[in-house]
């Protein structure tokens, strides 16, 4: 049914989770190996990469393309469904892909990667639900994006945050590398607001995908801040 696809949104943050167990086991084993930190972060970010056949890198160049383009509304509109890519795209992929493998290699370095790994996709995709329900669809006629948020309302955002927040709560949330990972989602939000001034007051599938990966961006970049901070 229409609906179905936008209450199946409350699932997602629990889809990051198990995302995150897999990249954690995976780094774990990779620890085992003799193979140097840039190549176990590279091979990790790799299945990061893969799990999600690119789908959010995909919305992360369209995005930049979109929003970093000094055009008018409806051509910003229009970048978002050309299937080409410009520049802003290259650029914002290859600094979202770059931070995030020199972001693993420096916590695989510190030992603090597992607990990050399992926040980072989980608070990703708890940013997607935030921004599909807070925000209208920037296109008004009938698209993909629009019949996936039907049914999507504050009690499916309600259920994800509780949850997501317990997670937060269950790895750690006042060990202060962990605490971090709430200043993620703030982000995101502020991220979101941005977007949607860009294209009019909404947002699109692509943007979802954009936002993901920005809080996921932001969660190992606070971590790699705070694991330096020596604490009393």
């Amino acid at each position: 049914m229409r609906g179905d696809a936008g209450r199946a949104f409350v699932w997602y943050p629990f889809v990051g989770l198990l995302i995150g167990l897999l990249l954690a086991g995976t780094a774990w084993l990779l620890g085992w190996t003799t193979l140097t930190l840039p190549v176990q972060a590279g091979l990790l970010l790799l299945l990061w990469t893969g799990i999600t056949g690119g789908l959010h890198l995909d919305g992360v160049m369209d995005s930049c393309d979109a929003l970093f383009a000094p055009v008018s509304l409806e051509r910003r509109l229009a970048i978002l469904k050309d299937v080409h890519t410009g520049a802003f795209g290259v650029i914002g992929l290859f600094f979202v892909l770059g931070l995030k493998w020199a972001l693993l290699a420096d916590l695989l370095g510190r030992s603090a990667l597992w607990p990050v790994l399992l926040l980072a996709p989980l608070w990703g995709r708890w940013m997607l639900i935030w921004a599909a329900q807070r925000f209208p669809y920037a296109r008004p006629q009938a698209s993909l994006g629009s019949a996936m948020t039907a049914g999507l309302s504050r009690r499916e955002l309600g259920i994800a945050s509780l949850y997501t927040g317990l997670v937060q709560i269950g790895i750690g949330v006042w060990q202060p590398l962990l605490f971090g990972a709430l200043l993620a989602p703030l982000a995101g939000l502020l991220l979101a607001r941005w977007a949607a001034a860009k294209l009019g007051g909404g947002l699109t599938g692509d943007l979802y995908g954009f936002l993901c990966e920005g809080v996921e961006l932001f969660v190992l970049l606070a971590a790699a801040l705070l694991a330096g901070v020596k604490w009393l």
